[in-house]
């Protein structure tokens, strides 16, 4: 039977509007990330750089202590900030936003204690998850580099005089692709573990097995969030260029605009994916 991808999208997007509700897990993702950013903005700054300024020495510099310097710094250790906000809360939120849409999705009523709970005591394997997942997109991104350089030097012997900005895009556009084809193996895990109450493992294995048998589906239904992310991404490439393009602050107001949209984003690529995991599991139960 054909799966309807725009039907995939209409259905998660009617639950959002509907039920705004679901997307109150990733708003409070976005206010950790929003509270990190500005302790991150001011680390350079009396009085918390009496415990950042000594951090930023050690590991980076005394240069990036003073302005515009720090500014330059901000998106890479905002990365590191979000890295510990996934691993630690954003993982079990993006749990509570998946059992949202079951208990919307079977008719049940929303009760904060019973979805905290339920989703504490699957705690464990959520942050294994969230480990795996971080470890795997670190791997991923140096994968995509590694071809690039080889991949761009292959190029660069055979056409001379490529200009800079088809090298750059050409290396956007690969670390993009890849983590979107990571993504389909990997989006499923976090319903399969909430919907089909499996541990780690047994989750991580169906969500693979789903992506390989249903790839090009998939991919579609998650690329098209992606893309919103993408120009984003770009701006977030080279944060010195963009300093010299325009202005220090320019970087903090890019990474607060991600902060922004994230919670819609985010919201819509789960809830698509538990949609599609709903669909599947529907459609096996009638030909039973």
């Amino acid at each position: 039977m054909q799966y309807s991808i725009k039907k995939n999208w209409l259905a998660a997007f009617d639950m959002m509007t509907k039920h705004p509700v679901i997307m109150l897990p990733f708003v409070f993702i976005a206010f950790l990330e929003a509270l990190s950013l500005e302790i991150i903005f001011f680390s350079a700054r009396s009085p918390i750089s009496a415990v950042s300024g000594p951090v930023i020495k050690k590991f980076f510099g005394e240069g990036f202590l003073h302005y515009p310097a720090d500014l330059m710094l901000l998106p890479r250790t905002f990365h590191f900030a979000q890295v510990l906000i996934y691993i630690l809360a954003g993982v079990l939120l993006t749990a509570v936003s998946v059992d949202i849409f079951r208990n919307i999705k079977e008719g049940h009523a929303i009760k904060a204690k019973v979805l905290r709970n339920r989703a504490l005591k699957r705690y464990a394997s959520f942050f294994i998850y969230g480990v795996a997942a971080i470890a795997l997109m670190s791997l991923n991104q140096r994968a995509g580099v590694f071809l690039y350089v080889k991949s761009a030097g292959f190029i660069a012997d055979r056409i001379a005089g490529l200009p800079d900005f088809i090298y750059s895009g050409a290396l956007l556009s690969m670390h993009f692709l890849m983590n979107v084809i990571l993504q389909v193996f990997l989006v499923l895990t976090i319903p399969v573990i909430v919907l089909k109450n499996k541990s780690f493992l047994p989750a991580v294995f169906q969500s693979i097995s789903l992506g390989l048998r249903n790839f090009f589906k998939i991919f579609v239904i998650i690329l098209l969030p992606h893309l919103i992310y993408l120009p984003i991404i770009a701006l977030r490439m080279n944060p010195a260029k963009l300093v010299d393009n325009s202005f220090p602050e320019m970087t903090a107001l890019i990474t607060m605009a991600t902060i922004l949209i994230a919670p819609f984003l985010d919201c819509f690529i789960i809830t698509c994916a538990a949609q599609f995991l709903s669909d599947k599991q529907e459609a096996e139960e009638k030909t039973i």
